[in-house]
């Protein structure tokens, strides 16, 4: 970009808490346009009502990567910008996977605060789950005083843990995790591995991920904080017998298709696994009739870990907005994208995906997130 760009109105659509009010508050330079997410009933799972009736006059799109991918994909729409309210885009590639040619536009994305939320929800479970607070919640219902169940723990600096993912999120997982002095180890990219590229010396062990099956054998907790993408859907599903020798628990903070429900099932039938922590699943929400609700050990969240706060993804669009109106860069502009086809569609540096040819396939693709480092 090098021109000055002006925008006027910008279309707000999001599930984030009073996103379009405080935005409003925020800048009198923009007209903040919201939209409800009703659903049309003649078409539930696609884009809303009113999102529908607006869709042409759309130039600037400030929504969900869901709610972007929907808008994306209609044959009417105008988007020349979206920015998102999360880090993860993987609902909307699926929406517009189908496309027979990807869309010209700019996607700009949050990522900044999730990782001190998520490294304060895995080190908040693993010491309620160590110090027994479900316990001690049922002997506070029963106004029982017996406390002999909770004397037997394990203290946070005997415990090791593993990660899977050492991006931005990954790194503060990391570092809160050794300020409780727990043993890290994390699992990385071979060619990271080998190249030693940004490995945080913090962490005591390193393991490429052709060697993943060391960490697992080694770990009292297991995280996963990876993002979806090819190499990384069903990474764990036939590798958690590994986990057996200490009985380790999974704690997945990163997307649920790391590993099949059916065999996250059968690990902790087995007694591969300890127990586990799910924030994330393969199907969200997580149907009433998945055995998960009902296993030992196992703790569910409904997808809260990482919550993206009003005020915190507002104020990186306030400064992508400053940016785009100056023709500048935007701050975590178009994530790379490692696309793989037969066929081939040129398209400019400004589009959503951009390679260094100058090329990208057609959506039927498979697309690979390159931005978050694992």
């Amino acid at each position: 970009m090098s021109a000055y760009k002006k925008v006027a109105k910008v279309f707000v659509a999001s599930r984030v808490q009073n996103l379009a009010n405080i935005l409003r508050t925020s800048t009198c330079d923009i007209v903040v346009e919201e939209c409800s997410l009703s659903q049309n009933p003649e078409n539930p799972t696609g884009i809303s009502k009113e999102l529908e009736k607006h869709v042409s006059e759309i130039e600037f799109l400030f929504a969900d990567p869901d709610i972007i991918g929907q808008v994306l994909a209609h044959p009417r729409n105008k988007v020349k910008w979206a920015q998102s309210t999360f880090a993860g885009l993987d609902a909307l590639f699926k929406a517009i996977d189908k496309l027979h040619q990807l869309p010209d536009v700019l996607i700009s994305r949050q990522t900044g605060g999730f990782g001190q939320k998520m490294g304060e929800y895995v080190i908040g479970q693993i010491i309620a789950r160590e110090r027994k607070f479900d316990i001690m919640r049922d002997l506070q219902k029963k106004k029982n005083f017996d406390g002999s169940q909770l004397y037997s723990y394990r203290c946070l600096n005997s415990l090791s843990i593993g990660i899977l993912g050492f991006g931005t999120i990954g790194q503060e997982v990391v570092r809160q995790c050794k300020a409780m002095n727990m043993n890290v180890w994390a699992a990385v990219r071979d060619e990271r591995f080998d190249s030693g590229e940004n490995l945080n010396h913090s962490v005591d062990n390193f393991v490429p991920m052709s060697r993943l099956n060391e960490m697992l054998t080694e770990v009292d907790y297991l995280v996963n904080v990876l993002p979806s993408t090819p190499k990384t859907r069903g990474l764990l599903s036939d590798k958690l017998q590994f986990c057996e020798k200490k009985k380790t628990i999974f704690i997945n903070i990163g997307r649920g298709d790391i590993v099949d429900d059916n065999s996250l099932i059968t690990a902790i039938q087995n007694g591969w696994l300890g127990g586990a922590i799910l924030d994330v699943f393969n199907k969200e929400p997580l149907p009433s009739t998945s055995e998960l609700w009902n296993l030992p050990n196992v703790t569910i969240s409904p997808h809260v870990s990482g919550i993206t706060f009003a005020v915190e993804t507002i104020e990186t669009f306030l400064l992508n907005l400053k940016l785009y109106q100056d023709g500048k860069e935007l701050i975590n502009q178009n994530p790379h994208l490692q696309v793989k086809s037969h066929q081939k569609i040129p398209i400019n540096s400004n589009s959503i995906s951009y390679c260094p040819g100058g090329y990208v396939s057609n959506t039927s693709a498979i697309l690979t997130l390159l931005s978050i480092k694992a």
